[in-house]
């Protein structure tokens, strides 16, 4: 049986770095999968989701798309995670436009990150940890 191909990560980060989730749901995508015990990341060719394999091999144990998280623990009940920007699509766009505009009021000013380690780059633009 073929398996589709696959590109493998050195850590989650890089994957979420290069797989680009919509920004509203780094934050709920990283705290999930915070506490699973994994040990090989990667994207399809597909670049469908991003697949969370544990250690010593087997099925994946989590599967990140852009909408939601599929849960598949070797020992417990499979769960899917809703991410925002996928419930902000099927509120419909007045609704969403409503609630962006009441966000963007008190939002804070966006601070450049690395996308390999997620630290804030200084004003050359290039990680000091990374490159």
């Amino acid at each position: 049986m073929d398996i589709e191909p696959r590109t493998y990560f050195r850590s989650f980060e890089s994957a979420l770095a290069d797989f680009r989730p919509p920004a509203e749901n780094i934050d709920q995508i990283v705290e999930v999968v915070r506490d699973l015990d994994f040990e090989h990341v990667y994207i399809p060719e597909s670049r469908a989701f991003i697949a969370l394999e544990p250690r010593g091999g087997g099925a994946a144990i989590a599967y990140i798309s852009h909408g939601y998280i599929a849960l598949h623990p070797r020992d417990g009940e499979n769960t899917w995670v809703e991410l925002p920007s996928h419930q902000l699509r099927a509120k419909g766009f007045a609704e969403v436009a409503t609630e962006v505009a009441a966000a963007s009021k008190n939002a804070e000013p966006v601070v450049a990150t690395c996308p390999e380690c997620f630290t804030n780059l200084p004003a050359t633009g290039r990680c000091d940890y990374c490159y």
